[in-house]
């Protein structure tokens, strides 16, 4: 399994940012982010894994991932996503303490956002009720879209108990990545992925014998540094096949794959295309707020 580590482009001027991907892979490497993330799947099955946790997603899948969790997805065996669509909206880890989330209006939505969860998933009726409202906030950034934001977190607030569920269990152990140690190795891998990167090194930063710091990581998040490594350089390598004019060799040796023939090979793998098939279906398949 390919890995990733996500850095939350949300602007301190918007109440939320929003992305719209049609025939998206599904492929999410392992990464966590600062804020809140609301994603929408559909049209594509496969699994939503937080930390040791692994559940399965319906062709009409609704999660709400709290802030500092590490998740991964992965499409089913087998599975083209042909028609497949994902819908992402991210905002601020403080929203539950924002003035507005003390009145009697937003208590329930407050609520929702407080709880000592990993993240809550919601059933397809209420996927399918709010697929539309959803992917409508992607490059909508006028007061209409706030309100229509506002009125999804009251509506998923206050869905009945059947439509929802807790994601892992209900703790504040579960929130892995808020480890001082672990964002020590997410600090260090962000810094220096552009360059070869040993076992010995992580266990420097942690104080720790490479093995013992790889059992830590492994222990801690569920997952393996090493995927979690590439799957962070993968993620670089995508948004500069989409958003940059670099050839395709540089932006692989940029992003620390000094091997192109590796590189070319676990792209693949994690993406179902070549770098230059990629670049040419997503470069224009992404919805982004102005």
């Amino acid at each position: 399994m390919q890995v990733l580590q996500e850095i939350t482009p949300l602007q301190s001027d918007r109440l939320y940012m929003s992305w719209y991907y049609w025939q998206n892979q599904l492929d999410f490497p392992v990464h966590y982010h600062e804020d809140y993330e609301l994603n929408l799947t559909a049209g594509v099955r496969g699994q939503r894994i937080v930390g040791p946790f692994v559940e399965e997603i319906s062709d009409c899948d609704l999660a709400l991932m709290f802030p500092d969790v590490i998740h991964c997805y992965k499409r089913a065996e087998g599975e083209t996503c042909q028609h497949s669509e994902v819908t992402v909206v991210q905002f601020s880890k403080d929203l539950p303490s924002w003035r507005i989330m003390s009145t009697v209006q937003m208590e329930k939505v407050r609520d929702m956002l407080s709880r000592p969860v990993s993240g809550l998933k919601f059933s397809q009726r209420v996927a399918r009720s709010l697929k539309e409202r959803i992917e409508s906030l992607a490059g909508a950034s006028d007061f209409a879209a706030g309100i229509r934001f506002l009125e999804i977190l009251d509506y998923l607030a206050n869905v009945p108990a059947e439509d929802v569920q807790i994601i892992g269990s209900e703790s504040d152990e579960i929130k892995f990545s808020r480890s001082r140690r672990i964002k020590k190795i997410i600090k260090f891998t962000e810094e220096n992925y552009q360059r070869k990167i040993t076992l010995e090194d992580v266990g420097l930063v942690l104080g720790m014998s490479p093995a013992s710091a790889c059992r830590f990581f492994k222990k801690r998040t569920g997952h393996n540094y090493w995927d979690f490594l590439v799957g962070y350089r993968l993620e670089c390598v995508e948004r500069m096949l989409t958003h940059s004019e670099m050839n395709i060799s540089e932006i692989a040796y940029s992003c620390g794959f000094n091997a192109l023939s590796h590189f070319n090979k676990v792209f693949r793998e994690r993406t179902g295309y070549t770098p230059k098939d990629y670049r040419e279906r997503y470069k224009h398949s992404v919805t982004r707020p102005e």
